[in-house]
């Protein structure tokens, strides 16, 4: 498997995660964008999930029990996008 399939398939387990975890149903799985904005405060063009801050609560449990990483206070940028989220879970699983 290539590094670019490898890194696909950690973008679509954190979709995955989070569209399960959240119970979102407006949405397919396929048609995430991993470069949109997961947030409806820094989504302008509504490409992306359209989440709110209670969701982050949420995610970070999910990431907590899926990959054993824990996020710091500081650290929230990461949540633009899947793919940014998916950049930190690598950084941090080395």
């Amino acid at each position: 498997m290539s590094i670019e399939n490898v890194n696909i398939v950690l973008e679509e387990e954190i979709r995955d995660l989070i569209i399960d975890k959240l119970n979102i149903d407006y949405i397919s799985k396929e048609e995430v964008d991993f470069d949109a904005p997961i947030f409806s405060s820094f989504d302008g063009d509504k490409s992306g999930l359209g989440l709110d801050s209670v969701d982050v609560l949420e995610i970070l449990a999910a990431l907590r029990g899926k990959y054993g990483i824990e996020i710091k206070n500081n650290a929230f940028d990461i949540f633009k996008n899947i793919r940014s989220i998916a950049d930190f879970v690598r950084i941090k699983q080395v």
